[in-house]
């Protein structure tokens, strides 16, 4: 089955491209990224082209400690619920306790793990597909993201005892004294973030339980259903890769997914939909966001929809709006 990471989670790699000047249209685009699926609390990417996505602005930035940056443009909404559940959580053990138990519905493919022993709460996480080998640029992000969360939690006297990253240092090693405020090692066997365990024992400020379960909920429903494969969800992010190499037919999406044809017909019909069906509403969606950019002709939107001509795709639009979609690009609303 194929892995799939928060699409919302991406916008802090889409602020931290922006913000080193870079266009980070272009490289989402160039790493089979949508940006206009951003936005999307439901949506998500394939794994691989997030990462190609993390690789492809690492070679493009001059500077190799800009995930360090995340600590300043990460945003509670990146993270589906886990967000607004950290913040209103008791202590920071229970929220750091939450990152662990809830990061499948951000990233399914990194584990966290924490381990409290009389003086100090150790966060770690290791990646589990070998294939996808972790990037210095994204290590640096996730813990620069983590005590974000923290320091928002606690306040700005929130200080770790240790930072450790398996990358080596880099030339602007400085940045994550400066960031971290405490002894950082490179080259070590396992990433990892210490707190004494006092810190992260006190109760939070703006601690709410009824939020926090509440957020709770929302995230156990959630990885339940990650857990289970929602396959809509699956099936709209396989076509989604494949639309803009024309329209994929059914057995093309089963062998991304790994099942049978007739499995796969099966887990659709038990969702109450069809491929076909789920295929048109990509489109339409897709149509909706892609008829508002002016940069996109008629012609490029037909392409990026799998359609193999331009008429086919005004007949679908006509049929899903009601209007052509050149009325629509002369001030009619879709």
């Amino acid at each position: 089955m194929i892995a799939t990471v928060l699409a919302s989670g991406a916008r802090v790699l889409y602020r931290l491209i922006e913000r080193n000047g870079v266009d980070p249209q272009w490289v989402f685009r160039e790493a089979g990224l949508d940006p206009a699926l951003l936005d999307d609390p439901r949506a998500r990417f394939r794994v691989e082209n997030a990462r190609a996505a993390w690789r492809e602005a690492a070679r493009l930035i001059d500077n190799p400690c800009f995930g360090l940056q995340a600590a300043d443009v990460w945003r509670p909404t990146d993270f589906h619920a886990l967000g607004y559940a950290f913040l209103a959580s008791r202590t920071l053990r229970t929220a750091i306790e939450r990152i662990a138990r809830y990061n499948a519905v951000v990233d399914p493919v990194v584990f966290f793990e924490d381990a409290l022993d009389d003086t100090q709460l150790r966060l770690t996480y290791r990646i589990d597909r070998p294939d996808l080998p972790d990037i210095p640029a994204l290590e640096d992000a996730r813990w620069a993201v983590v005590l974000g969360l923290c320091r928002g939690a606690y306040g700005q006297g929130c200080d770790p005892l240790e930072v450790a990253f398996t990358h080596a240092a880099p030339i602007c090693r400085g940045d994550y004294f400066a960031l971290f405020r405490c002894p950082v090692r490179f080259d070590a066997p396992v990433t990892q973030l210490v707190f004494d365990r006092a810190l992260v024992e006190r109760p939070l400020p703006a601690a709410n339980r009824e939020l926090a379960r509440a957020n709770d909920s929302i995230l156990r429903g959630y990885v339940d259903q990650l857990a289970a494969g929602d396959i809509v969800s699956l099936v709209k992010t396989a076509i989604l890769d494949h639309l803009p190499s024309g329209s994929p037919g059914a057995e093309v999406i089963a062998k991304d997914l790994f099942v049978s044809p007739r499995t796969f017909q099966r887990r659709l019909a038990d969702a109450g939909t069809s491929y076909s069906d789920i295929l048109d509403a990509v489109r339409r969606e897709l149509a909706a966001q892609y008829i508002t950019d002016p940069a996109l002709s008629l012609s490029e939107i037909s392409y990026l929809l799998g359609f193999s001509e331009l008429s086919g795709f005004s007949r679908a639009f006509k049929r899903w709006t009601g209007q052509a979609p050149s009325a629509v690009r002369d001030g009619a609303t879709v």
